[in-house]
């Protein structure tokens, strides 16, 4: 019998946020005995909870690590973006005892934490992607090549959070420059698409949730998504995964552009805050993780 079966625990980490609040639902609904984590104290769906570091401190993977070990875990699913680089490189410490991870492996981690490196691996690699400056480019350099509306956001950050719309020279010239990236304006409708993609033969799982309703109006995370089938969507962001090398549960904002073509805003290498509307994305991963092929 294999140790998922044996041994019902899973750690969520973030369960203080939309996408570890989704997870540990989805496992609690199903009968898991949920160990949730975060930074700060929080109540979530999770069977109890554990304080650890943040993920920047020292002190945070061998945190981590105690409470798996500590909690009889068979399963730890990391959630919050900054964690990924530093949980994909505790894989070989879970393994040795005999815990599943389910998270990309580090180097397509850790481009999909960095959106200038995204758009640059994805549009070398022919996948389509708004086009994109660094931060440091001169503030006429980007106006003249982008036009206005034009978007800046934080190079490393947390899918739509912080993106700011620039509609005026005046605008762009207050912006900060440090860590960000600057990006054209798409116009058209955007996407959350949530995937499950496995290494060998098993089938990749792709849903598309068209956003209804924007935190920001014009761009930020969802407020509101509705299923909805489209192929091209799906077909885009599953060629984004496979570029950059990624597996487990994926989350991915894709955008339309001016002549309705989709393309690639953001990757996330983790589960998503909408995930719960795209459930059999956590199915495969359930199936994966009592399978024996999360590992």
């Amino acid at each position: 019998m294999l140790y998922a079966r044996l041994v019902s625990c899973v750690v969520v980490t973030g369960v203080g946020g939309p996408a570890g609040r989704a997870a540990a639902t989805y496992f609690a609904e199903k009968g898991y005995r949920v160990i949730g984590t975060d930074m700060r104290e929080v109540t979530s769906p999770s069977w109890a909870f554990r304080l650890v570091p943040a993920a920047r401190e020292p002190a945070f993977p061998r945190a981590l690590l105690a409470v798996a070990v500590d909690e009889g875990a068979a399963l730890v699913l990391p959630t919050v973006t900054e964690e990924l680089p530093v949980v994909a490189r505790m894989r070989p410490e879970l393994r040795d005892r005999g815990i599943a991870l389910s998270v990309s492996d580090p180097p397509g981690v850790d481009v999909a934490n960095d959106k200038l490196l995204t758009a640059q691996e994805l549009g070398a690699k022919g996948v389509a992607v708004p086009r994109t400056f660094a931060g440091t480019t001169p503030c006429a350099t980007v106006a003249a090549a982008l036009g206005f509306p034009l978007l800046s956001k934080p190079r490393f950050g947390r899918g739509g959070r912080g993106v700011v719309v620039h509609r005026t020279m005046t605008d762009l010239s207050r912006a900060g420059q440090e860590e960000i990236v600057w990006q054209a304006f798409l116009p058209g409708e955007e996407f959350d698409v949530n995937l499950f993609v496995e290494r060998g033969d098993h089938a990749p799982t792709v849903t598309v949730l068209r956003k209804v309703t924007l935190k920001e109006g014009l761009v930020g995370n969802a407020l509101s998504v509705e299923r909805v089938s489209r192929p091209d969507v799906a077909a885009l962001g599953l060629r984004a995964a496979r570029v950059l090398a990624l597996e487990g549960p994926l989350d991915m904002d894709i955008r339309l552009g001016h002549d309705g073509a989709p393309a690639v805003l953001d990757v996330n290498a983790r589960v998503g805050a909408n995930v719960l509307s795209a459930r059999e994305v956590m199915d495969a991963l359930d199936d994966a993780w009592r399978n024996g092929r999360c590992a």
